[in-house]
């Protein structure tokens, strides 16, 4: 089992020593993503057994208020940002640092702090991946830990002498493989499907997993979309993030809006 945290503000850092130790009785592996501030580096550096991720702003170099120590970085692309991705990817390849995860959208975090989902448009991601390529940099030894399809197939696209191919790519994980707790307890399929499935502060989580509400998710994401059947793409795909489909059209029966093969209508 695999548990991973995102940890904001003092409180939370604050509270590491006994998110640990709860995590922990269960033997699970913990990876953490925490913004990279000294607050942050004093925890990473008490010697939990935790795989940190530093979140990096879009606007701040930051090679050099990484710990020495660190390994890995994570920069969430979206529409307000996306734009600071080259200088990113720029950053991280002159950098020491070996792997950079470009996570998906927390729709429910960013529907709490700005009312809506900042979606980036698959014009906007190839107007980036154009930029990234014409930098003309290497990531020779690096890695890349892509959560979008669509991200990853433009990405590989920007370096096509070092990518041998997908390692990994079996659809949208939300209900099943993936579930995510926000900071008052409840349950969703995954950060970036904020369909709430129960709280743990007053059902067990076994209780909320095996409800008729998860299930359905579950039924409705496995499904092709009317959309993506005609695609010859589809079987590689797996017709993307389910989750960025229902905010991009309200429903989870629609492509990823990430999608550069989706036709217009599949937004109306």
């Amino acid at each position: 089992m695999f548990v991973e945290l995102g940890i904001e503000g003092e409180k939370g850092l604050s509270e590491v020593p006994a998110i640990f130790a709860e995590i922990h009785q269960g033997n699970t592996r913990i990876e953490a993503t925490v913004p990279l501030s000294p607050g942050a580096i004093r925890a990473a550096r008490r010697g939990y057994p935790i795989d940190f991720l530093w979140e990096v702003a879009p606007r701040e170099p930051f090679r050099r208020l990484l710990p020495p120590e660190a390994e890995a970085i994570s920069f969430v692309p979206d529409e307000d940002n996306l734009v600071f991705l080259p200088d990113v990817m720029e950053e991280f390849a002159e950098s020491g640092i070996r792997t950079l995860h470009l996570p998906n959208i927390n729709a429910v975090r960013a529907l709490a702090l700005k009312g809506h989902v900042p979606i980036p448009t698959p014009e906007m991601i190839r107007e980036a991946a154009d930029r990234i390529s014409s930098l003309r940099i290497s990531l020779g030894g690096k890695k890349l830990v892509v959560h979008d399809y669509f991200l990853w197939r433009i990405l590989r696209d920007a370096f096509p002498g070092e990518v041998s191919g997908r390692l990994e790519f079996s659809g949208c994980q939300a209900a099943s493989a993936l579930a995510y707790v926000d900071w008052e307890g409840n349950v969703y399929p995954c950060d970036s499907l904020p369909i709430r499935l129960g709280n743990l502060q007053e059902t067990a989580f076994e209780k909320i997993w095996s409800a008729p509400a998860r299930s359905r998710i579950l039924e409705a994401i496995h499904a092709v979309p009317p959309e993506c059947g005609p695609c010859d793409q589809q079987k590689v795909c797996l017709s993307g993030c389910r989750g960025l489909a229902y905010h991009a059209a309200g429903t989870l029966d629609a492509p990823d809006p990430c999608c550069p093969e989706k036709t217009t209508t599949a937004l109306k």
